[in-house]
């Protein structure tokens, strides 16, 4: 599947259904190069590179219920509702390993789509284009949503989630490098529109980020601009100029999902879409 580019949606804890997916297509032997990814969808394409199926649904098995994973005691203690460095420290390196190595040596390619604090525009960081311990720094601004999360200084800028610059996925042509035919992973159902953004949710942000005016327009904007992107999306899908796995129908799993029962059904219907869309999407990308 070299030459074409796979696009993943974030959505936090819904994204077990994209770890469903990428599992069931790395079991296939199926990867993508190049790959663009926003918000949890980078670190679900972590595991998939390092050709670890099973491991990200692993992790939220245990971890989604534990207070040390998330929760509102560390966003009150530490600034961020998602405990980032018990992710890449205690889980990624001891719990339930992480494969550095492999990752490292994989050939394909995985864009970290961030949001500039300065600019409120989206960088795209690129695993072979910096160190390791770096492109990790880069995944952890990539999925630290705003207001619940402390912005990360990644090579001497702040930066937050991806998807407050880039919601739900990239289009074709906001990628900085060429795209063959587009497949997309999306975490929401078809037909799926954002309400608009809480009027609390812009007072809060406006204070947090006050020294950064760009920053708070573009989070201001961002239900109008997930429900343009997804709606460009669908067209592309309806034209045959896009290939699209969703859940089939309304989502259940919040955002802060805890219940395991619930996450796992979901990263359940994930590895099925994903084996019963192969043959589809062999033939489309011929």
């Amino acid at each position: 599947m070299k030459r074409h580019t796979l696009l993943l949606e974030g959505g936090a804890m819904r994204g077990v259904f994209t770890a469903g997916v990428l599992d069931a297509w790395g079991r296939s032997g199926i990867f993508f190069s190049p790959i663009a990814a926003v918000s949890a969808g980078t670190l679900h394409a972590l595991s998939y590179l390092s050709r670890q199926p099973g491991r990200n649904i692993e992790v939220n098995r245990h971890y989604a219920p534990d207070k040390r994973y998330m929760g509102l005691r560390h966003l009150l203690r530490e600034g961020s509702y998602f405990n980032f460095d018990f992710m890449f420290k205690d889980i990624a390196e001891k719990l339930i390993p992480f494969d550095y190595q492999t990752f490292h040596e994989a050939g394909e390619t995985l864009y970290a789509v961030l949001t500039s604090c300065e600019t409120g525009k989206a960088v795209y960081v690129a695993n072979h284009e910096c160190a390791l311990s770096d492109f990790l720094t880069a995944c952890r601004a990539s999925s630290s949503i705003p207001v619940f999360c402390r912005p990360v200084e990644f090579q001497g800028h702040l930066y937050v989630d991806g998807g407050a610059a880039v919601p739900a996925a990239p289009l074709p042509d906001e990628l900085p490098f060429p795209c063959g035919k587009p497949v997309y992973v999306l975490t929401r159902e078809y037909g799926y529109r954002k309400p608009p953004f809480p009027a609390v949710m812009d007072f809060i942000s406006r204070h947090m980020y006050r020294a950064y005016p760009a920053l708070t327009e573009t989070l201001r904007r961002s239900s109008e601009l997930y429900n343009e992107k997804v709606e460009q999306i669908e067209n592309m899908e309806k034209a045959g100029r896009a290939f699209v796995i969703r859940p089939r129908g309304p989502v259940l799993v919040k955002r802060n999902e805890t219940d395991v029962r619930k996450i796992d059904a979901f990263y359940q219907e994930g590895v099925k879409a994903g084996m019963n869309c192969i043959k589809a999407l062999r033939e489309w990308l011929k």
